[in-house]
């Protein structure tokens, strides 16, 4: 009897045998948030950038790095990114390795500093490439063409900011001129004996 082949490690595997390659396993969690960010933020037309970009500075990526730190959004970032690479139907040897994946997890971390991106643009980035709304991934998924179709939707999301600017700023002139505290250009000295003007003592700042 082979006694070196018979001894089986902690893994579960027989010593001199390959290891089985483990199973990627989808996450529930992953599939109820992405989930309920489609319903929120996208439309039957398309993307709704005004609430993605109505979202608290806070709670983007970055400021989700300064309460959280790095590597727990970096995780956060990879596990959606691997969520989107099982869904490609491209065979193992044509996708991102676990190497890979971490690297472009960090890629897309800077893209979220570059851009203010957060969790929900590239849940709805990478839910609508699944569709091939920025092109089939045609004979293999790299790290350069997830970049550049995520440059498609950061350019759809800056046009829109653009819009959204231009929008508010028709609004404010619709308003007409604002009323002044003073009529006329007042030296700052002069503004203290107006009736609206409140001085506060520095002594109770103090």
């Amino acid at each position: 009897m082979n006694q070196e082949n018979n001894i089986i490690s902690m893994d579960g595997s027989r010593k001199g045998t390959r290891r089985p390659a483990r199973r990627f396993v989808r996450s529930l969690e992953y599939e109820m948030i992405a989930s309920l960010t489609l319903q929120n933020f996208q439309l039957e037309e398309g993307v709704d950038f005004d609430g993605l970009l109505s979202i608290p500075l806070k709670t983007r990526i970055p400021g989700l790095v300064e309460e959280y730190g790095n590597k727990r959004m970096h995780r956060m970032v990879t596990l959606i990114l691997k969520e989107f690479c099982h869904s490609i139907k491209l065979p193992k040897s044509k996708k991102l390795t676990e190497t890979k994946t971490s690297v472009c997890a960090c890629d897309l971390m800077l893209a979220a500093y570059e851009d203010q991106l957060g969790l929900e643009d590239l849940i709805v980035f990478f839910e609508r490439a699944k569709l091939g709304k920025y092109g089939p991934f045609k004979k293999m998924l790299t790290h350069y063409s997830i970049m550049e179709k995520l440059e498609q939707y950061r350019q759809e999301r800056y046009k829109a900011f653009l819009l959204i600017r231009e929008r508010q700023e028709a609004e404010r002139k619709s308003e007409g001129p604002q009323e002044r505290i003073s009529p006329e250009p007042t030296a700052i000295k002069h503004l203290f004996e107006l009736p609206q003007a409140k001085v506060i003592p520095m002594k109770k700042i103090s």
